[in-house]
């Protein structure tokens, strides 16, 4: 697997995540249909221009085009290099091409004057931000009076894999927890961005907020791309929580996402998966 890493600036105090574009991939596929209806419920026109900022390879940048279509334009920002090179080559063949662009640029320095965009969209970012009041205030910056600021994140508190022992998931979750705040990752991560966007944009003196959740639902039959990415997201949970389970706790919730197991639970038709993830915007 191909893996590209986001660069570090003097802006940012910690590494940005290591990106596996390959994981990228399948978690879009995976919420397809829901991200399609997300960028519905943002009411874009066409022609407004957009900023779509911390682009990755540009999933939702194309998205966006199609509501902004004919005479809009969306221009996709992003850290790192890599990932800007991917989005490039990614839309080669796309016929909205003419209309979407992508650049390398840092958070807290948008490389576009004052007053460039009339919707600011900053998705699945502000959980790898250690400073969010001013990577926001950047975006006010660059947004019309009048103009939009949308972010789109998630809340790692709630998350349901079913159809394992809501004991053990409640114990997971709660190490997962409390190992993010004892020993966190030499990258900062806040888990549980989705319930502080509301707060954030209100104490940055935006106007009209509203905020929406949407439940990400996934059940059988599974997809091989929701598959990859419903079992790296467990993973990922035990392994930030290990420290506070007990090795039977690991073995077993292990063996729920391991397709060569008895116990494994991708496969079954009562199998559940959902999370929930926040869309929040407000006026300049």
């Amino acid at each position: 697997m191909d893996i590209v890493k986001k660069k570090k600036t003097e802006d940012i105090s910690d590494e940005m995540e290591f990106i596996n574009v390959d994981w990228l991939l399948d978690h879009h596929k995976t919420k397809e249909n829901e991200r399609s209806q997300m960028v519905n419920d943002l009411n874009l026109k066409p022609g407004d221009r957009v900023l779509d900022l911390g682009c990755g390879p540009g999933l939702w940048t194309s998205m966006i085009a199609e509501r902004i279509k004919p005479n809009g334009y969306v221009i996709g920002v992003d850290l790192s290099e890599d990932l800007i090179k991917y989005a490039k080559k990614r839309i080669r063949k796309n016929p909205l091409k003419k209309i979407i662009k992508f650049q390398q640029g840092d958070f807290f320095n948008i490389p576009f004057d004052d007053n460039s965009f009339d919707v600011v969209f900053f998705g699945n970012c502000y959980a790898y931000v250690t400073e969010a009041k001013r990577v926001l205030e950047e975006q006010k910056r660059v947004t019309t009076k009048y103009g939009r600021i949308i972010a789109k994140d998630f809340d790692g508190a709630i998350i349901i894999f079913h159809p394992i022992d809501p004991y053990l998931s409640a114990k997971i979750l709660a190490a997962t927890a409390k190992g993010l705040k004892e020993k966190p990752t030499h990258q900062f991560f806040n888990n549980y961005t989705g319930r502080e966007l509301h707060g954030l944009f209100l104490k940055a003196g935006l106007k009209d907020i509203s905020t929406k959740s949407y439940a990400i639902q996934k059940l059988a039959p599974l997809t091989q791309e929701a598959k990859s990415y419903i079992t790296g997201n467990a993973k990922w949970y035990a392994e930030i929580g290990a420290p506070y389970l007990s090795e039977t706790d690991l073995q077993e919730w292990y063996a729920h996402f391991d397709s060569t197991s008895d116990k494994y639970i991708l496969n079954l038709e009562e199998f559940y998966f959902c999370m929930i993830e926040v869309v929040t915007e407000g006026i300049v």
